[in-house]
C-alpha cells in the first residue's frame, strides 16, 4: 500500500515527522553540540548543524500544515481565516480527519 491509496497515513507520517522535528530540536542539537565541541573544539560545526534542523524544521511544519484534503483536494487546515491543527473536519468541504472517503 502506498500513500496515494491512504491519504491519512501520508498525513500521519508528515504530522509524525513534523513532531518529531520541532520536538527533536532541543534534544538532539544539544546532544550532537556536546559530542561535536569534544570531538573538534569548536562550536562552529554545531551551529551549522543547529542550522540545516531549523531549516528541516520549517519544510516538515509546512508539509504538514499544507496537507490536502482526500476528498476535495484542497487544504485542510488552511483557510482565509489561518492554519489550526485542532480542527477535526476539513474547512472546505467538512471531511472528519481520518474518514473514508468516496474517490476512487
Amino acid at each position: 500500500m502506498n500513500a496515494s491509496s491512504d491519504p491519512w497515513r501520508d498525513y500521519r507520517k508528515r504530522r509524525n515527522l513534523s513532531l518529531f522535528a520541532f520536538f527533536g530540536y532541543v534534544p538532539i542539537c544539544f546532544a550532537f553540540a556536546l559530542f561535536t565541541m569534544r570531538l573538534f573544539h569548536t562550536a562552529k560545526i554545531a551551529l551549522a548543524f543547529a542550522f540545516c534542523w531549523i531549516i528541516f524544521v520549517a519544510v516538515a511544519g509546512y508539509r504538514a500544515e499544507f496537507f490536502s484534503c482526500p476528498r476535495c483536494g484542497k487544504w485542510f487546515y488552511v483557510d482565509w481565516g489561518g492554519f489550526n491543527w485542532s480542527r477535526r473536519r476539513c474547512v472546505h468541504c467538512g471531511l472528519p480527519k481520518f474518514a473514508k472517503t468516496d474517490k476512487p
